[in-house]
């Protein structure tokens, strides 16, 4: 009994003593706000030496890092700096991992101008509440160098955390943008749109998340962002009506805003809503006076407008958007290009059967005869004038090669003889050194060489130029020096050193420069397919064939399948449907052999191999 009555009184002992002690605890703090406020009264009044006496005798009792702060500050507001520092300097002693205290340090340190020390000290603070301080610090030393920083200097990874830490204090979108930057230039997208707001401030703010999201393949993000902007500008111009006063900032225009909002729905699969946004853009600028109108990028959106007409089957708007595109930017080579690829196809397109011809003679048109006498037609010469004349303005190897494969597909009976010259030719004028050409003219050359059955001078002709152009090891393999350069080399470049490399039979290299071609280069711009949109289609079904010849058939499979979609020739779709049939069939699907071999030769009935596969079922 004795015992537990001790217990009892042990516990209340204990219990009594945290009461007096947090009683005394509240006192003393209690004492201290007490004195500070009249060390402030004793400021106010105009009394600092009553107040100096008064701070000297409270930080000569043990203080908390928080209450060395409180005297620090009537310290800094007296002008005490030195008593101030000895204060800091003292309590951090005791308290070295503080970040208030350490802080309220450097910052008294960079109003010392004290650069280095301050920055030294601010290390611990580092990825705190407090990264603030030593992100301006960070930057405050670099400004200090009389050394020029490039761009690329400012992408480093040690510049992110310091982006962070300026926008956690400022909350300027500009620090976020900067950090995302970081991510962007090394192609990391994902990491990238992590770092944008729920909100943009302002229609710059919002462009450039908009394109993050949209290089991010987030198109529907993307078009949110971007109609936001489109908001903040409507708003900007209702201000300046209203006579408001408006930030001076250089926005993104309704061009811009709009060029990348209809590449955004075309990226979400919407094309009549891309459309839609082109439309409106056209008919707000169709009279062409605004300084905007002379836009690069209006000429692009006049140019997919008639691209998507053509598409439809709207050949009068095709031709209206070409016609004043060519006219309105003589120089746009897309645009050249595809008036050239419209007259082609306007002077192939011929309605003058016996039937028609009699029925013209007696003065009755049907209506296919009057669809046909209404449609649009672009005379070849006036294309290829008009290439002609910007090439004298300015030189362009895409147009020049545009030019050239014009000409050729319009001209009658020449012999091999005369084109292989022809080539050679070409070859010669825009020679940059001994086996050195303009890439595009390059790729002119070898197409055309291996369409004329002219291997050996294609591949010849070929090796030779990537053995100059990237200035190959004479010590080490041609295969060896295409996997050194293969990432410096341009897509057509990589798909025929694979294509070569299959006719000489050297499989494995092949499959592996067509994996780098198909699966590897922009991928990340693939729509969704899991290959790269850069790739043609023909290297993609040359990759299936080696799959399929190899025993890996279903992969064989799954690869035609994925680029049967993007073939845009007929022939060249119908050889593919004609493959996957060839796998169906080894699988034992007939059915699905046979159905790939019925569309196969609808999109081209004159597929002799399809026919005779048919005739076995």
């Amino acid at each position: 009994m004795k015992n537990r009555a001790k217990k009892v009184f042990f516990l209340a002992g204990i219990f009594f003593a945290m009461i007096f002690a947090s009683c005394s605890s509240k006192t003393r703090v209690s004492s201290l706000i007490s004195s500070l406020d009249e060390v402030d009264r004793y400021i106010a009044q105009g009394y600092p030496e009553d107040a100096l006496k008064l701070l000297a005798k409270l930080q000569k009792k043990s203080v908390s890092p928080m209450e060395a702060v409180g005297i620090y500050k009537r310290y800094a507001t007296l002008g005490e700096e030195k008593s101030a520092e000895k204060l800091l300097l003292r309590t951090l002693k005791k308290n070295p991992e503080n970040l208030e205290l350490n802080a309220v340090y450097v910052n008294y340190l960079k109003k010392q101008g004290d650069v280095e020390q301050a920055f030294s000290r601010a290390q611990i603070l580092r990825g705190t509440r407090y990264a603030s301080l030593y992100a301006e610090l960070y930057l405050r030393r670099i400004a200090a160098q009389d050394v020029e920083h490039s761009t690329d200097f400012f992408l480093g990874e040690e510049f992110k955390p310091i982006y962070l830490g300026a926008y956690s204090v400022t909350r300027e979108d500009a620090w976020l943008e900067n950090a995302a930057l970081i991510h962007l230039s090394r192609g990391e997208y994902s990491d990238a749109v992590e770092l944008a707001g729920e909100e943009s401030a302002d229609a710059n703010d919002a462009f450039f998340w908009a394109c993050v999201f949209y290089d991010s393949e987030r198109f529907d993000e993307a078009a949110m962002r971007l109609l936001q902007a489109q908001g903040f500008l409507k708003n900007e111009s209702a201000n300046a009506l209203g006579g408001r006063k408006t930030p001076r900032k250089a926005y993104p225009s309704q061009i811009e805003l709009s060029a990348l909002l209809s590449d955004a729905y075309v990226g979400m699969g919407d094309d009549e809503a891309a459309q839609a946004v082109r439309d409106n853009l056209i008919a707000n600028y169709m009279l062409g006076d605004s300084e905007d109108a002379s836009s690069d990028l209006l000429s692009a959106i006049y140019l997919n407008s008639a691209l998507y007409a053509q598409s439809r089957d709207d050949k009068k708007a095709a031709y209206m958007n070409l016609s004043y595109v060519v006219e309105k930017w003589p120089d746009y080579v897309p645009a050249l290009i595809a008036y050239g690829n419209f007259a082609y196809e306007s002077a192939r397109q011929i309605l003058d059967d016996p039937l028609t011809r009699a029925l013209r003679e007696v003065g009755i048109s049907s209506a296919d005869m009057r669809r046909f006498d209404e449609m649009p037609r672009v005379s070849i010469s006036d294309a290829l004038s008009r290439m002609e004349e910007s090439l004298g303005r300015k030189k362009d190897e895409k147009l020049y090669v545009a030019k050239l494969e014009l000409e050729e597909k319009t001209e009658r009976n020449v012999d091999v003889r005369e084109r292989l010259s022809k080539i050679w030719r070409v070859l010669e004028r825009n020679s940059l050194g001994t086996n050195l050409y303009p890439p595009a003219i390059m790729q002119y050359a070898i197409h055309t060489l291996l369409s004329l059955e002219q291997y050996d001078e294609a591949k010849s002709l070929f090796e030779k130029y990537i053995k100059a152009r990237f200035e190959f090891n004479a010590e080490r393999t041609f295969e060896e020096n295409v996997a050194d350069f293969v990432r410096k080399m341009h897509l057509w470049e990589v798909e025929y050193c694979a294509y070569f490399a299959a006719a000489e039979e050297n499989a494995d290299f092949a499959k592996r420069l067509y994996e780098y071609a198909v699966y590897e280069r922009g991928v990340s711009d693939s729509g969704g397919t899991g290959i790269s949109a850069e790739c043609s289609v023909q290297s993609a079904a040359n990759l299936a064939m080696i799959y399929s010849s190899t025993g890996s058939k279903d992969k064989a499979l799954e690869l035609y399948g994925r680029v049967s979609g993007r073939a845009m020739d007929s022939y060249l779709k119908s050889d593919i449907m004609y493959r996957i049939a060839c796998l169906y069939a080894a699988k034992g699907d007939k059915e699905g052999a046979r159905q790939s071999l019925e569309y196969g030769l609808y999109l081209n009935p004159g597929n002799a191999r399809a026919h005779l596969m048919m005739s076995s079922f």
